[in-house]
């Protein structure tokens, strides 16, 4: 569909695309913490996200030890620099609880409306037996959320990694989406959805929501829109023929995979596309680039590409945040045709394609043998 990758991303980065983007790169620097509370009030009838996200799993300090003023300092930059929507769940550690007490630290000068909440409910640990998906305790979560959270509504809530659960869990009665529909009807949550990595599973899903009358108002898929798989923008048009109206991609380093110092050992891969990648890796480095910087470059041209509503990068610290918004605000100047890639980018990216190419679009088993219980 979208032809090789290098191909999309050269094409993309070094030419000038539509001009209809509905967050210019203007309109995000604009937005800043000199505004009025009314006029940092996010829409409250329609999710309309900045193209990057905030991936709170990152404050838990499960990657790293995270120092005591990160999160508040990491939150500011995000806000101030245009990002309106944060990422979290309970599975992750003790993420709900640092990212409310930051948005808290920060609520005079940026004030609840101002941003989007997103949290999960039905996974609470490591294998199979530590889901839940009943209603009771799917409701039961939301509100634990809202406590963590210190808000009293939350605007996106979804079930978390709907593959390890009996597709009657998910959609059946009893089940997790018939308590997250009732808080909609509520008005405790605004919008309702899932987040899996098989896109397939998702996907059934959808159409058996929509078939019920009842569509998933979001989906969060994770490492398919990355430099290795780009299987999100096959499926987003299908995900959209089922009535899901916003699709939202995550982890465009594919977990850890596309780093200097290489994925970790854990990493769900198979030994010769983690190879393929150390050498991706390594060949930037030598040629000056770095092949996180690429590969978040390459994930934020999905709302240029195929309409992606918005792409969760994990954010430790100001200095991430920092980061992220200046990939973003370069591949935003490409589209524009003020900036074009370099020739070193340009081989390096070939290289890339070439190491890549016997695994492309290639997916890994989820659950892993290990999360099976």
């Amino acid at each position: 569909m979208l032809g090789n990758i290098v191909e999309l991303f050269r094409s993309v980065l070094g030419s000038k695309r539509g001009s209809d983007h509905k967050y210019s790169t203007e309109k995000l620097n604009n937005r800043n913490s000199t505004m009025s509370s009314s006029q940092q009030t996010v829409c409250q009838t329609e999710f309309r996200p900045s193209e990057l996200g905030f991936g709170a799993g990152a404050l838990s300090g499960t990657y790293d030890k995270i120092e005591s003023h990160w999160p508040t300092e990491a939150c500011r930059e995000a806000l101030r620099g245009g990002i309106n929507v944060f990422d979290t769940s309970p599975y992750y550690g003790a993420s709900e609880l640092v990212l409310g007490d930051a948005l808290e630290a920060v609520r005079d000068e940026y004030p609840r409306s101002s941003y989007y909440i997103q949290t999960k409910v039905g996974r609470y640990g490591y294998t199979t037996k530590d889901f839940d998906y009943s209603s009771e305790r799917v409701v039961r979560s939301v509100f634990e959320s809202m406590r963590r959270l210190r808000t009293d509504y939350l605007d996106l809530v979804l079930c978390h990694d709907v593959e390890f659960v009996d597709f009657n869990d998910v959609v059946g009665p009893g089940g997790a989406l018939e308590g997250l529909f009732k808080l909609k009807a509520e008005g405790k949550i605004k919008y309702v959805g899932c987040s899996a990595y098989p896109l397939p599973v998702m996907l059934k899903i959808a159409e058996h929501q929509q078939a019920k009358g009842q569509p998933l108002d979001v989906i969060l898929s994770y490492c398919h829109y990355t430099l290795q798989n780009t299987k999100l923008a096959e499926y987003t048009p299908k995900f959209r023929a089922a009535g899901v109206r916003y699709v939202t991609s995550a982890s465009p380093l594919a977990m850890a995979l596309f780093r200097d110092a290489g994925p970790p050992d854990w990493h769900p891969a198979h030994a010769q596309l983690r190879d393929a990648a150390k050498q991706a890796a390594l060949f930037a480095k030598e040629n000056g680039l770095n092949i996180s910087e690429l590969a978040s470059m390459f994930a934020f041209t999905g709302r240029d590409i195929f309409n992606l509503n918005t792409t969760y990068i994990g954010l430790e610290n100001k200095e991430d945040v920092k980061k992220a918004l200046a990939a973003w605000k370069r591949v935003k100047a490409r589209e524009q045709n003020k900036e074009k890639p370099t020739e070193t980018e340009t081989k390096v990216l070939d290289k890339i394609r070439e190491l890549l190419a016997p695994y492309k679009d290639y997916s890994w088993q989820s659950p892993t043998a290990k999360e099976l219980a």
